[in-house]
């Protein structure tokens, strides 16, 4: 590659010189491009935040500009080449140190997509109630003597735990029927996550990860692993095949404590760290491949694949060849489509960056790349030549190009071209852009909330660059290193960091309400490029009422709901069902929106409600804000039956194991294992936790004011809080039935939730809350809910509805009432449970003084397994019944 360029600059001189030199920018009388130590720009490479762990920690580049004492040249990284110290005060011994070798100097580590860094290690475990630790780091460039420092300030907080760990990876693993031999395998992480900092802490050197089928999933030897990045590689092999039925397959990978594989041997779940993985079969058909231009540090997930969101920027899906500029970086990705075995008309495709740690990417050329080798062959990632060697390339290549192929397997329909124009890198327009979407259509102006828990807006910069199509083509990210952020009003906000692509634009301690512009200059090239966006600072005064509501329909993301009901299943199974189908929804998003003094009411108008995102709405939307958080506990939502709405759970915090055995006849029910749970990766999103599962979750959320993530004494909290009944779901024949148990029966399920005065559960989804304390266990006991085999379906969904669980296994009752019995067959009673008229007698009985004694009674006679109280029910026995 060197010995390359070096030739063409050679033949470049060459070239010039018998042409009579001049003394333009390609001129060999130029001298030879150097550091400009006025250009010094020192990133953070993942945030300043360091969790205090112990274990830890943050990464740090320089960066400067070249130049030939006429003309500035690109950012080149320089970390290798600085004096790094951190700043006096960490204590004794630190708290944290730069990382260093065996003889004690700086460790430089060479990264991928960030050139060369420097590691900020955190040494000591600070305790949950230490107080966070500012601190600074400096770092020095000597040039002709003289010195040029640049620093940046991070901070180590105390690791606040947010839920037990987690063991993380990918949990969907295709495998061809076609190929018996097919296999894959990705790499698992025991994750600790914490509330006041996105670094999670990896414990995966501290467990064993096993798993419940090792036919199926099969755990690398030599467990623990590494200590500071390290996961454990699961084998899955391919249990399809090409002329059989091809039900997905589930197996459970979970970690215990111990020493060694060996400690797996007839080991169980504790279940919490644990993670169920679905092989899905899928034959792929097609492989087109992509690129995205100046994607973010880390592109593609631990599992290998595209983001969700850089997937409609990923450019080249619908054409043989497409122009990158010059000094881009450059994220290769492929879409590949496949064909469900038993539902080959149904065509899905998923975004991957690399096949499974195969080599998969090549160039032809290695002309235009700057990077060595041209593409990185495993992970597709490579960058373009500076634009000074791409004046020099294109006088002797005037159209210089290289082809990419990707290929994600041995047969040519996964093997797709794409070839690169180089163009040059001339921006001739940016645009401010807010990375949340939010009135980008219309470029603002935007409305900043002062002086309250709002943390601010994220914005990035795209640029245009001039040679792409004419200077018509689209808008992409800009190269890092090469945009500046300014404000008009400084101290009421700045941006943080003042450079980079993308920046955060923070209210100041205090600040004063005023209109300000945020600037973008884009400085590489000849001449400053220039974009600003107008930004309206508001301080919101208190907050009065924080609203939750519910994405009630996902084709429609925008339109949201105050909803006290909902159904999911599993995330999987979603797109198993055909195009067009009615589906149960996978998993569930809630969105809070908060009410200040600033909006003039004492509470949300119902306008506001019904549409909380229209342009008369003072509602604030505070779902990404860290302060908000999510709760999800089992029980159900009381709506205004309670004085003060709340979750309502048959299992107090604190019940012991022997106390929860009592109430349910000796079948054992985890307060902690609940049917489901948030994800960590997108917040707000609800999803169910297991295979099969059949409970109701109480969701709601609150304001984490001293952001220790639990609910304290007087934090706000939401108004609005749902009731999520978590049906099992499998395969396409449970999930038609759970969707049309969520359907049809949810006028049944809510019964008497909706009556002013006493908006709440309703009657019914206690029962099947109560109901499900006693069926979620056995549901978690089945013999296929651990080994992957063909389920049950049939008995399955007749001992959902009769509550005849006898036939799964030694033990296993015959509870005499089901999900028939509390819905359909309400209409007409069973035995001795009334019908459908007799609750609603019982309902406006118990409506004229609505308190919680009536859902207590019901769980009552649930968990004694008794319906005797039902019996020859009569309006004014109703206190008497359940009091």
């Amino acid at each position: 590659m060197i010995a390359r360029l070096v030739a063409v600059l050679l033949l470049s001189t060459v070239f010039l010189s018998a042409c009579g030199g001049g003394g333009d920018s390609r001129s060999p009388d130029r001298p030879a491009l150097s550091i400009d130590p006025s250009t010094l720009q020192l990133e953070f490479i993942g945030g300043t935040v360091l969790p205090g762990t112990g274990t830890s920690k943050i990464s740090v580049r320089m960066l400067a500009r070249t130049t030939d004492g006429v003309e500035l040249g690109p950012f080149k990284v320089i970390t290798e080449r600085v004096e790094w110290a951190l700043a006096e005060g960490l204590g004794v011994p630190p708290e944290a140190e730069i990382a260093t070798d065996n003889n004690g100097q700086i460790a430089f580590r060479e990264t991928v997509r960030n050139g060369i860094v420097v590691d900020i290690l955190s040494t000591e475990r600070l305790s949950i109630t230490a107080p966070a630790i500012a601190s600074s780091l400096v770092g020095t460039f000597v040039k002709a003597g003289s010195e040029y420092s640049r620093s940046g300030n991070f901070t180590i907080v105390p690791p606040t735990p947010d839920g037990q760990p987690k063991l993380v990876g990918q949990t969907t693993i295709l495998l061809d029927p076609l190929n018996p031999n097919d296999s894959q395998t990705s790499g698992y992480r025991l994750l600790q996550y914490f509330t006041n900092t996105t670094i999670a802490e990896n414990l995966t050197h501290t467990v064993v990860i096993c798993s419940s089928d090792s036919s199926l999933a099969a755990i690398a030897e030599n467990q623990p692993v590494s200590q500071s990045d390290g996961e454990v590689d699961v084998t899955f092999s391919n249990p399809f095949s090409a002329d059989g039925d091809n039900p997905p397959r589930s197996v459970t990978l979970f970690a215990i404590d111990g020493d060694s594989n060996n400690d797996c041997v007839g080991a169980v779940s504790d279940g919490v760290r644990e993670l169920e993985v679905v092989l899905t079969p899928g034959t792929f058909t097609t492989a087109e491949i992509c690129t995205v231009i100046n994607p973010p540090a880390a592109p593609c997930d631990n599992a290998g694949f595209l983001l969700p969101e850089l997937v409609e920027s990923c450019r080249g899906l619908d054409s043989d060849s497409i122009q990158v500029p010059a000094e881009q970086r450059l994220q290769f990705a492929a879409r590949l489509k496949y064909n469900r075995d038993n539902n080959p008309e149904q065509t899905s495709e998923v975004f991957v960056c690399n096949d499974n740690g195969a080599p998969s990417w090549s160039a032809s050329s290695d002309i235009i790349f700057s990077s060595e080798p041209p593409i990185d062959p495993v992970q597709g990632f490579a960058t373009t030549i500076d634009r000074f060697a791409y004046r020099d390339l294109i006088e002797l290549t005037p159209s210089p190009s290289s082809t990419v192929t990707g290929n994600f397997g041995s047969a040519d329909a996964l093997q797709d071209d794409l070839r690169l124009d180089l163009v040059a890198a001339r921006v001739d327009d940016v645009k401010i852009v807010r990375i949340d979407g939010v009135n980008n259509d219309s470029n603002g102006p935007d409305t900043l909330y002062i002086n309250s828990f709002i943390d601010g807006i994220a914005y990035r910069a795209l640029c245009r660059f001039a040679e792409i199509d004419g200077g018509e083509g689209p808008y992409e990210v800009c190269p890092q290193g090469s945009v500046t952020w300014s404000s008009s009003v400084p101290t009421t906000a700045r941006p943080v960091p003042e450079q980079g692509v993308e920046t955060l634009l923070t209210a100041q301690p205090n600040a004063q309400e005023a209109t300000l512009n945020l600037t973008a200059t884009y400085i590489a090239s000849d001449e400053p490029v220039t974009a600003s966006r107008q930004v309206n600072a508001v301080d919101p005064g208190e907050l009065v009422e924080l609203r939750m509501f519910m994405v009630s329909n996902a084709d429609e993301p925008d339109t949201l709901n105050v909803d006290p009901f909902a159904c999911v299943g599993r995330l999987e199974v979603v797109d198993t069902l055909s195009a067009g189908t009615q589906y149960l929804q996978g998993g569930q998003q809630f969105e809070v929106f908060a009410l200040f003094e600033h909006a003039g009411v004492a509470t949300t108008p119902q306008a506001w409600l019904d549409d909380p995102k229209s342009s008369e709405s003072m509602l604030i939307p505070v779902t990404g804000e860290d302060e908000i958080r999510f709760s999800a506990i089992p029980g159900f939502w009381s709506g205004s039956w309670a004085d003060i709405p709340a979750c309502q759970t048959a299992i107090p915090e604190g019940t012991g194991l022997d106390d929860i055995t009592d109430q349910t006849g000796g079948i054992v029910v985890s307060p902690t294992n609940g049917a489901a749970s948030f994800s960590s990766d997108h917040k707000g999103l609800l999803g169910a936790d297991g295979l099969l599962r059949l409970s109701t979750t109480c969701v709601d959320a609150f304001l984490d004011e001293n952001s220790d993530g639990q609910r304290g004494d007087g934090e706000p909290g939401t108004v609005d809080g749902s009731t999520v009944l978590v049906l099992p779901a499998a395969d396409d024949a449970l999930l038609s039935f759970s969707n049309e148990l969520c359907e049809t029966l949810e006028p049944v399920l809510t019964l008497g939730g909706g009556f002013p005065g006493a908006e709440g559960p309703g009657i019914v989804l206690p029962l099947v809350y109560g109901l499900g304390l006693v069926v979620d266990p056995i549901l978690g006991t089945l013999i296929s809910n651990d080994d992957g085999g063909a389920l049950p379906v049939e008995e399955l969904i007749s001992a959902l509805i009769t509550g005849d669980f006898s036939s799964f296994g030694e033990g296993a009752p015959d509870i005499g009432f089901g999900l028939g019995t509390l819905t359909s067959a309400l209409l007409d009673g069973v035995g001795s449970v009334p019908g459908l008229g007799e609750v609603v007698d019982v309902l406006d009985a118990c409506l004229l003084n609505p308190t919680l004694s009536v859902v207590d009674g019901l769980l009552t006679l649930l968990l004694n397994f008794s319906t005797e109280g039902f019996e020859n029910i009569n309006v004014d026995d109703c206190g008497a019944i359940f009091e």
